[in-house]
């Protein structure tokens, strides 16, 4: 994940909803400020969150924060300043 255009192996299960919350983006942003997923984790997680048809958010609101984590050529590079603040207004 860390050369452009590389690829990785991803084990998916089929069927399987996921509803995505305000608690699930804050536990995504302490992992990076712990170093535990780096930009390009963050990046690969929202765009599969986005684009998984069985994906469903919460609250309105939560697809944004998703939206914020992807494609820093898009959206801006995801700061750990910005993870602190999000993390924060969570707590």
């Amino acid at each position: 994940m860390d050369i452009k255009g590389s690829s990785i192996t991803l084990d998916i299960i089929e069927d399987e909803e996921i509803v995505i919350s305000f608690a699930d983006i804050k536990k995504l942003c302490e992992l990076f400020i712990q170093d535990k997923l780096n930009k390009n984790h963050l990046c690969f997680i929202a765009d599969a969150l986005q684009l998984c048809d069985l994906v469903d958010f919460e609250e309105e609101g939560v697809f944004d924060y998703v939206a914020e984590l992807t494609d820093p050529e898009i959206n801006g590079v995801f700061t750990k300043q910005r993870a602190i603040e999000i993390v924060e207004k969570f707590t």
